[in-house]
């Protein structure tokens, strides 16, 4: 069972507090601009042979900017996890006695699954408000929903492992923003369009979360979020083997 100290750690630090208030305020901000432009233009796009329905001319862009802003707060989350660890002193602690650092490296990773809570509150009542102006499909927003929890999970593993290579939390939520937007940026569109689909862009989270946002569910999608995050968490371990031995 996992001590409570691993999850108040991380949720009484007052600069998480902050950017979760002001993450909210944006969001609330981008939605009504994303609504009132919507409603300006229906007009207009009721008279297209195929206008866009209300699913892919909202919820759709709307849950694409949520992931954009989520990586601020999980870049946060996860550097702060392992990073704070080291620079008090404390990780040595968390590893005596230990030959196996999985459960240490767990148990730095699911307290931030918190702010995962936070963004599915978000989802939840922009989908309640959109649900009063027509109907969304209720495929594409399943797949949304769970392309959200998948690229959470994915990126915290992502940043649970940077934080152990850090040795202070303003480093390592850094590192966790300069790799998240690159990323953010590789996986972009129009990267590499001349030739084709761009292979690096295969490797990037935002290019699988895409495809999940207009209901494409498939295996390797899930290969990539789920096996992806293991061999984060893995390779965290790993770290902390090799920390513990210098030590």
């Amino acid at each position: 069972m996992m001590h409570s100290k691993e999850w108040y750690s991380l949720w009484r630090w007052p600069k998480l507090w902050l950017i979760l208030a002001v993450v909210a305020f944006v969001a609330g901000w981008l939605f009504w601009q994303m609504v009132d432009r919507y409603s300006s233009l229906q007009l207009s796009m009721s008279a297209l042979p195929n206008p866009p329905t209300l699913t892919e001319a909202l919820w759709q862009p709307w849950l694409m900017t949520l992931s954009q802003l989520m990586l601020l707060v999980v870049a946060m989350t996860a550097g702060f996890s392992i990073a704070q660890e080291r620079s008090q002193k404390t990780l040595w602690y968390l590893m005596i006695n230990r030959s196996n650092y999985l459960p240490v490296v767990w148990q730095k990773y699911l307290p931030q699954g918190l702010s995962l809570l936070f963004f599915l509150v978000l989802i939840l009542l922009s989908y309640l408000l959109l649900s009063l102006g027509g109907q969304l499909s209720p495929q594409l927003v399943a797949t949304g929903c769970l392309g959200m929890v998948l690229l959470f999970a994915w990126l915290s593993a992502l940043g649970t492992w940077l934080s152990s290579l850090c040795q202070s939390t303003g480093t390592a939520v850094l590192l966790n923003l300069v790799v998240f937007v690159s990323l953010w940026a590789i996986g972009g569109d129009g990267v590499g369009q001349s030739y084709g689909l761009n292979w690096l862009q295969l490797l990037t989270p935002v290019h699988h979360f895409k495809w999940l946002l207009v209901g494409e569910l498939s295996v390797s999608t899930l290969i990539y979020f789920v096996g992806g995050a293991a061999v984060f968490l893995w390779l965290t371990a790993q770290q902390l083997s090799v920390l513990r031995k210098s030590a």
